[in-house]
């Protein structure tokens, strides 16, 4: 005749599960345990588990400020003069628009 346990004994049963490395079917049979009460018993403390939470979930608001600090100095723009006319080009800028635009200004 099996055993009949009480819910907190199942919990421990399988909590020590969990911290075993057997697998179910192992751990089973180690505890003399049928896999498909084991599994079955399982299932049906998580369903109540779940059951007993109203769906909602605490919410705790956690204020993290980041700071950057620059490693490189800033680079400062890059200045074209052609007569009286200045232009200032900001770092990045494509090689191939600086280009285009000293060949429309000349």
């Amino acid at each position: 005749m099996a055993k009949r346990r009480s819910d907190q004994e199942w919990h421990a049963l399988f909590e020590q599960y969990e911290a075993s490395e057997l697998t179910q079917r192992a751990f089973c049979e180690q505890n003399n345990l049928s896999p498909s009460t084991f599994f079955a018993k399982r299932q049906r403390l998580q369903q109540i588990s779940t059951n007993q939470h109203s769906g909602f979930v605490k919410a705790q608001l956690i204020e993290k400020t980041t700071h950057y600090q620059s490693v490189h100095t800033p680079v400062a723009n890059m200045t074209l003069s052609l007569g009286e006319v200045e232009l200032s080009i900001p770092p990045g800028t494509p090689a191939s628009y600086i280009a285009e635009l000293i060949g429309a200004l000349s």
